[in-house]
């Protein structure tokens, strides 16, 4: 694990860059930096750990499993993302379950220590605000994580992801698409061969192309 020795990885973070040289000096005082490879876990669910987290590069997913070993999909987080559980920032509130967490690819974590950091938030309006940020972000994602597995149909699922994540959507293979938007890999292809042959997108070289944006914005919304 490597320490921070200068304010320069912190100061170039959007998560601080409002923040004062000193305020930078304090965090990186209670903070290091870890490189994690892929398929590494950084936690599992219920686990214990006084650590909050920030993607400064690399990607990771969330999942859980249920009682017959499955593995369920929840999200994915990308760079420049804070991981945390709440109960790390506030002593008011208690959340006794998460998911788990695996790295996608190589990735470099940066690691705070929870005390010292809620003690500073609490005492700083500016770094109070980015968190809040963070949080309504956070809120955001999990509303949209119920509209598409409670709400949308295959169709709006796909449909949805083609709008707004139309780059990982190429980037991934169908098996992967699939498993994350909870369809099998067959109602994926009907999907998608139903949207080519109605004229909403093109596949190019094993990459879709949208070619009316707001028929597929019209399916979920």
């Amino acid at each position: 694990m490597q320490s921070i020795e200068s304010q320069e990885i912190l100061a170039n973070l959007p998560l601080f860059e409002s923040l004062s040289l000193s305020d930078i000096d304090k965090i990186a005082s209670f903070s290091s930096v870890k490189t994690y490879q892929e398929g590494d876990v950084l936690f599992y669910e219920k686990d214990n750990k006084d650590s909050i987290y920030y993607i400064i590069h690399g990607s990771i997913k969330f999942y859980k499993v249920d009682r017959f070993d499955n593995e369920i999909f929840l999200y994915k987080l990308y760079s420049h993302s804070l991981i945390y559980n709440v109960s790390k920032l506030t002593d008011k509130f208690f959340v006794s379950c998460y998911a788990n967490a695996e790295f996608l690819e190589e990735s470099q974590i940066l690691i705070i220590q929870s005390a010292p950091f809620r003690d500073m938030i609490y005492s700083n309006h500016q770094l109070m605000g980015k968190i809040l940020e963070e949080s309504f972000s956070m809120i955001q994602q999990m509303q949209c994580i119920i509209s598409r597995d409670v709400v949308f149909d295959g169709t709006a699922k796909v449909a949805h992801m083609l709008v707004n994540e139309l780059q990982t959507f190429n980037k991934l293979k169908k098996h992967e698409i699939a498993y994350m938007l909870h369809i099998q890999p067959e109602t994926l292809s009907r999907i998608l061969n139903k949207l080519t042959r109605n004229g909403t997108i093109e596949i190019e070289k094993n990459s879709v192309v949208i070619l009316n944006i707001q028929e597929l914005k019209d399916i979920y919304e």
